[in-house]
Order: C-alpha cells, then structure tokens, then sequence
C-alpha cells in the first residue's frame, strides 16, 4: 500500500512538473507573438479650454523633443478646430482680446519617454472620443488629448475629463497629468 501511494506520488510529482514546462514554453511563446511595445508617437497636442476665462491653452509637442504653446483668445463669434490646426489671426495691438500668442519650449528626453510609456500604458488610442463627465459640474474646464502616431490618430477629450469615477477616466486622467507634468512652468 505504501508503494503504490510513492508510485502515484511521483507520477502526479512527475505530471505537474511536466505540464509546468509545457505552460512556461506557452506563455513565453504568447509574449513573444502577442507582446505590445510602446507607440510610435509623433505629435501630441494637449488642449484646455478653461471655465472661467477666455482662454484656450494648447501645447503642441513632437518626436524631437520641440513644444510650442497656444495661448489662444478666441473669437465669441468664429469657432476654430484648434486640434486640427485652425487657429484665429496671430495677436496684435490692434485686437487685444482675440488671437494667439506662441511661446516655444523643449522637453527632455526623459519626459518625452514618459509621454510615450503612459500613453501606451494607459492604452489611450482605445479611449473614447468623448469623455466628458457623466456629473453635473459648473465652470469646469474642458480637455482634449491628440495622439498622432505612425499608425494614425486618436483624440479623447471633453468638459471635465478624467474626473469620472471608472476606469476609462482614469486612465485618461492618467494621460492628462502626465501633458501637465511635462508642460508645467511654460
């Protein structure tokens, strides 16, 4: 009795050993087919509309490290795609409350990496488009992200984005607050 309990002890010793292997080689051979690397990312632009002024920030940050920021005064009577490139006429003496101003900056290669790894992370190409909070909220602000990759474009954003309480507004606030980190100071 003694031996045959050694017998079945070895043989499921020798069979979960055996299916450890096999599901050790499974799951290296899925990383290596299924692995996602970071995003080739472009172009980022971050966009605020404040609530309470009227003045829209945009910060536009490519590849090679190089920032530019939008500070916008917009027309109450003209609409501008802003995240596709339509801005108002450049600011003057002559018209004090409407145009924009640019100011140029540069991020290190530290802080650009972080952009990536978080957009990647935060899987931000798979957000929705609007993601404007579901609560109810006076002279919130409104944020747009825009994320211009080798493989295309993606852009999430709305009224209060990122202060919703699930996961999708999570990780864009994630995203959010790293474009704050990186820009902060400018």
């Amino acid at each position: 009795m003694e031996k045959l309990k050694r017998t079945i002890a070895a043989v499921l010793m020798t069979t979960i050993c055996l299916s450890s292997l096999t599901a050790c080689g499974k799951t290296h051979q899925s990383e290596t087919y299924h692995q996602r690397g970071p995003l080739d990312i472009q172009k980022v632009t971050y966009l605020v509309y404040s609530g309470w002024v009227n003045e829209v920030d945009m910060y536009v940050i490519t590849s090679d490290l190089k920032g530019e920021k939008y500070t916008i005064y917009p027309d109450a009577n003209k609409a501008y795609d802003y995240l596709n490139g339509e801005l108002p006429p450049e600011h003057s003496d002559e018209n004090p409350y409407e145009g924009y101003e640019v100011t140029e900056f540069e991020i290190d290669e530290l802080q650009w990496s972080s952009i990536v790894n978080v957009m990647t992370r935060v899987n931000f190409m798979e957000l929705d488009e609007d993601m404007s909070t579901k609560d109810l909220i006076d002279d919130g602000a409104s944020y747009y992200i825009r994320v211009e990759t080798s493989d295309g474009v993606h852009t999430s954003g709305g009224y209060m984005a990122g202060y919703d309480d699930n996961s999708d507004s999570t990780r864009f606030a994630r995203a959010r607050e790293m474009l704050e980190n990186a820009t902060k100071g400018v």
